[in-house]
This record gives structure tokens, sequence and C-alpha cells, in this order.
């Protein structure tokens, strides 16, 4: 069951956000929190709403979009650089 979770869209986004609240537990990270869905999630483990959670996502989505653009655009004018020494 556990190997069918995706690491980027439910591990890593529920580690961060208990990290967040401050409500991770010392320790291994607990897997039965990653089985719930997103309701009994909030209610058990972060003791918050759906709703904070997935603004909290989205933030995180967004967050990560803008860092792989950023180091897209930066490879892309290295790029152009290396290009216009070498004419």
């Amino acid at each position: 069951m556990y190997l069918s979770l995706s690491l980027d869209q439910r591990i890593r986004p529920r580690h961060r956000f208990l990290v967040e609240l401050k409500k991770v537990r010392k320790g291994p990270f607990p897997l039965s929190s990653l089985v719930p869905n997103d309701e009994s999630f909030c209610q058990q483990w972060a003791g918050t709403s759906v709703d904070k959670y997935l603004a909290f996502r989205q933030r995180l989505l967004l967050k990560d979009f803008a860092n792989k653009y950023e180091k897209r655009m930066m490879m892309i004018s290295s790029f152009v650089c290396l290009l216009l020494q070498n004419q």
C-alpha cells in the first residue's frame, strides 16, 4: 500500500505541513499518517481544517513551480552566455 503513495503529492506535503504546524513527532515519520484521506489526516494528525491543508499544499506547489522555473531560466541564460562567448 505505501509503495503506491506519491512522494511529491502526498508524503512530502503532509510532512512539511506537520513541520510548519510544529506537530512532527520525534523519530520516524508515522506511516499511518499517509493512508487516510486529507480530511482524516487533518483531523487526526494536524488538528486543523482541510481548507488550511489544501491552501498550504497550493502554496507549496506554487513555490516548487517557481523554483523549477527560476532554475530553468538560469540554465537558459548560462547557455546563451556561452553561445555568445563562442561567437
